[in-house]
C-alpha cells in the first residue's frame, strides 16, 4: 500500500513543471497598452486565432509564440483593448517568481500606464504563478 501510495505522488508531482525553464521576452507589450486592437496586430502581425465578433460586447484575438499565448480582449465597436492576457499554451508551467511571468511580456509589476494582475491556474501549486493580465490605465 505504500508503495502504491510513494507511485501516486511521484507520478502527480512528475506532471508540474515549476520553474521548468526560463523565461525570455517573446512580446514586448509597454508600446502597445494603450493602442487599439488594429494598432495591437499592426505591431503583432496576423493573430494565430481571430474569430469574428459575435456582437459589439467583447472580443478576442490570440498570438502563440514559444509555448506562450498573449490572448487580447477588445471592445469591436469601439477597438479599445481591455486587457492583455500572458499564460502558457500548455498546461503544467508554473513559476515561483511573479517576475520571470512578467518577463515573456517585458512587463514590470509597477507601471504609469497600466496595471499587472497576477493569476494562478486552479491545477497549480500554491505559491507558484502562472499568468499574468495587463489592464491598459486610460
Amino acid at each position: 500500500m505504500k508503495i502504491k501510495l510513494f507511485i501516486l505522488i511521484l507520478i502527480c508531482t512528475s506532471c508540474t513543471h515549476t520553474e521548468s525553464k526560463p523565461t525570455k521576452v517573446l512580446f514586448n507589450l509597454p508600446p502597445l497598452v494603450r493602442s487599439n486592437i488594429d494598432e495591437v496586430v499592426k505591431a503583432l502581425g496576423k493573430p494565430d486565432f481571430y474569430p469574428k465578433p459575435t456582437d459589439n460586447e467583447k472580443s478576442y484575438c490570440e498570438y502563440e509564440k514559444e509555448g506562450w499565448r498573449l490572448s487580447i480582449t477588445y471592445y469591436p465597436n469601439t477597438r479599445k483593448v481591455i486587457e492583455f492576457s500572458i499564460f502558457p499554451s500548455s498546461g503544467g508551467y508554473e513559476y515561483k517568481k511573479f517576475k520571470d511571468v512578467l518577463r515573456v511580456g517585458n512587463l514590470d509589476s509597477v507601471a504609469f500606464d497600466y496595471s499587472v494582475i497576477a493569476g494562478t491556474a486552479l491545477s497549480a501549486s500554491p505559491g507558484t504563478y502562472t499568468k499574468v493580465t495587463v489592464v491598459p490605465k486610460y
